[in-house]
């Protein structure tokens, strides 16, 4: 399979955009974008994130077994362009917004469109990535908001074109 071809078919699948985010024991808050979340099953509460396997969040992930996910809305796209890949690690992606720390101690954006508190359940190696089963432990959704997409390599907005108004 050609990986550029791949690549363009699969920009055409429109995402939400999350932010995973776990904390070391030492306190160490790291974050990555992802659009790669999906619900697997309601009883028990698990879902997945897919995390390339040389990355520092797949690293750190896997060494305290817990992490959340913070769905993003529309207007936090500035959030989404400052956790995506291509920074040095040792940078602090957090920024000024509200991060509050979730059951796990992992943090969670204060205002995101919902947030998942998760310990690892299972991984399962798929190529360069690992997917990651999470038990949800904890939810809230702190407002209702539209969602911030990914398509065709770009951040969007979803709105109700019909009505003008958040779904």
């Amino acid at each position: 399979m050609d990986p550029i071809l791949l690549r363009e078919v699969l920009a055409q699948w429109a995402s939400g955009v999350v932010v995973v985010a776990t904390v070391t024991d030492a306190g160490r808050r790291h974050g990555m974008t992802a659009s790669s979340f999906s619900a697997v099953a309601l009883d028990p509460p698990l879902i997945s994130v897919c995390l390339t396997t040389t990355s520092t969040t797949h690293r750190l992930i896997e060494r305290s077994e817990i992490f959340t996910v913070s769905i993003l809305s529309h207007e936090h796209e500035p959030i989404g362009r400052r956790f995506a890949g291509g920074k040095p690690a040792a940078v602090d992606h957090f920024g000024p917004e509200r991060w509050d720390a979730a059951k796990t101690g992992a943090p969670v954006l204060a205002d995101a469109a919902g947030w998942l508190d998760c310990r690892v359940a299972a991984r399962h190696e798929a190529g360069d990535h690992t997917i990651v089963l999470g038990e949800v432990l904890a939810a809230g959704v702190p407002r209702r908001t539209a969602p911030l997409i990914y398509h065709a390599r770009a951040f969007r907005e979803l709105r109700d074109a019909a009505r003008g108004t958040v779904p």
